[in-house]
């Protein structure tokens, strides 16, 4: 048995328009082409898939058990010429980006995402959350063709990096921790009480050293570390943009810190592999986080 493309796609057509001649219009052909490509299908099926005692087509109790494979038939050969499309454009097949949470809001993240959809139907994307230092490793381990991240003092050789923001942060608690009711805070304060911070599953939960206090408590995931200062575990410096909310309704308290009275930036860079293929979605992702960054930092 033979099936061609054409005829799946009369059988198709007009099963959504609801008549041969409607079909014609839409595809361009000739209402006489339809129905000889329709008799056709049926002739090779063995069996009609049309009911045509009424004015209107109507499908067989048989041509409506094969709607769906015929519809599957015609999306996967759509997905296949899409596919060849974007390889012989060297759009490529799949991207994974590692996002570090602190550095950009998953808020301001999902419009972005949205736009790739649209842009690349057919690319895989990949979205890692990577906490801390987690990101660069996935670029130097090939896991990741392109990470959002704060940045480091340094970089090795074979990154390539680009400085497209800043997140801005500030030290709070619990509106139920004790410092919440201190008038100012100081670093001795802070030593007082436990400091949560966010760490990796790569870096380890090593005791890092802490400058204001002698108990910490650590986290790999940005939700949870910032539940835990909710829930009056500790102190943390988080970024703004993500406590936002919590700070408007009062549920976490921003300190009145003696060695830091304002909020404190940290730079945000997106990191690729120098020597890595540079195809067209991922320069399509660098121009739009570049792009991002302006507004977020209020640059557009």
């Amino acid at each position: 048995m033979q099936l061609s493309l054409e005829q799946l796609q009369a059988f198709k057509v007009t099963v959504e328009t609801g008549s041969f001649s409607a079909a014609a219009r839409k595809l361009g052909k000739a209402q006489s082409s339809i129905s000889g490509l329709i008799m056709n299908l049926e002739i090779d099926a063995g069996f009609s898939l049309f009911d045509r005692s009424s004015r209107s087509p109507k499908l067989t109790p048989e041509g409506l058990s094969l709607l769906n494979d015929i519809n599957a038939v015609l999306n996967s050969h759509h997905n296949l010429t899409s596919r060849i499309a974007n390889l012989a454009e060297e759009v490529e097949p799949e991207i994974a980006v590692a996002i570090d949470s602190f550095a950009i809001p998953h808020a301001k993240l999902l419009p972005l995402v949205a736009r790739f959809e649209q842009k690349f139907p057919h690319t895989s994307l990949l979205l890692y959350t990577s906490p801390h230092q987690h990101a660069y490793h996935l670029i130097s381990e090939g896991k990741a063709n392109l990470a959002i991240a704060l940045s480091k003092d340094d970089y090795p050789q074979q990154f390539a990096f680009r400085g497209i923001s800043h997140a801005h942060y500030c030290t709070v608690v619990s509106n139920q921790h004790p410092l919440a009711t201190f008038a100012q805070v100081t670093p001795q304060d802070l030593a007082s009480y436990r400091h949560l911070r966010i760490t990796d599953t790569v870096t380890g939960f090593r005791r890092f050293d802490s400058e204001l206090s002698t108990s910490v408590w650590y986290s790999n995931d940005a939700s949870l570390l910032i539940e835990g200062v909710k829930h009056g575990f500790g102190w943390a410096e988080l970024p703004v943009a993500s406590i936002e909310k919590d700070l408007q309704s009062g549920v976490l308290i921003k300190l009145p810190t003696t060695h830091q009275t304002v909020t404190f930036p940290h730079c945000v860079d997106m990191i690729w592999h120098s020597q890595g293929a540079m195809g067209v979605a991922l320069n399509w992702l660098i121009d739009e986080f570049t792009q991002l960054g302006k507004v977020l930092m209020g640059k557009n």
